[in-house]
Parts: structure tokens; C-alpha cells; sequence
């Protein structure tokens, strides 16, 4: 399973305050599995769901993820819930259709390369991503 991203985009940016990045840095997301596209989500934006995912994967008690984005009105625009034991990625936006159920570990490294890429691209735009991130 791989969180993937194309199309960056910061056209919307006009400010630098947390709540600016988080939301008007987006991309084209796909969520991919054994090769196939799962979900998509033209406009998506990555650095709050990034930000969203760090928080979680930092939480001792973790359970079910539900992004609760500040673009959407629904929550789960992206989820991570538990499926017999194991984890499956997916959308509200896209019921039924999620990723094979894969163990924690693979999820949890899923979700820090996705992170990393996001630190990354941020870095290249020359916005800082420990403060976007940590703030």
C-alpha cells in the first residue's frame, strides 16, 4: 500500500500562518494497492493530512484514523481502520473500496513515506516543515 501524491500545488498560498499551509498547499492524492488505485482525490490537501497522520502515529492509545480536514465537511475524507486485527486504508468519498488489510507495521511505514515526501517537497518550496508541522 503506498499514499501517493502528483501536482503539487501552492497557487491558493497567500499567507504563512499554519492554517495557510495545511490547507492551500494540495495535491492530486491516490491511495495504491498491489498496483491499482484505490481512491484519487484531485485537490487534496497533503500537508494537513501529513500533519494529521504525524499526530496519529504519535498517539500510544491509536485507534481508527478519520481525517478531520479543515477543506472537507465530511470527516474521513481519508481513513485507517481496524479490519480483524489488521489496518485498511480508504475514503468515505470511495465507500467499499479500501486497501487489502495489512499490518501495522506496513501501514505505519506507509504513512512516515508519505510524511517524508511531504517534508521534503515543503523543503523544496522553501517552507519549513517542522514549524508547519509542529506548530
Amino acid at each position: 500500500m503506498e499514499i501517493e501524491y502528483d501536482r503539487l500545488s501552492a497557487d491558493e498560498l497567500h499567507g504563512t500562518t499554519q492554517a495557510d499551509y495545511l490547507v492551500a498547499v494540495d495535491a492530486h492524492l491516490r491511495l495504491i494497492d498491489g498496483g491499482e488505485t484505490v481512491f484519487e482525490e484531485p485537490g487534496f490537501p497533503i500537508v494537513e493530512l501529513a500533519r494529521s497522520l504525524l499526530i496519529w502515529l504519535g498517539s500510544p492509545d491509536r485507534g481508527d484514523f478519520e481525517f478531520d480536514s479543515m477543506s472537507y465537511e465530511e470527516i474521513g475524507a481519508f481513513r485507517i481502520w481496524h479490519v480483524d486485527g489488521r489496518w485498511a486504508l480508504g475514503s468515505v468519498f470511495a465507500p467499499g473500496a479500501a486497501t487489502a488489510p495489512g499490518g501495522r507495521r506496513a501501514v505505519d511505514e506507509c504513512c512516515r513515506r508519505f510524511i517524508a515526501k511531504v517534508e521534503t517537497d515543503l523543503r523544496t518550496m522553501g517552507i519549513n516543515a517542522a514549524e508547519v508541522f509542529r506548530r
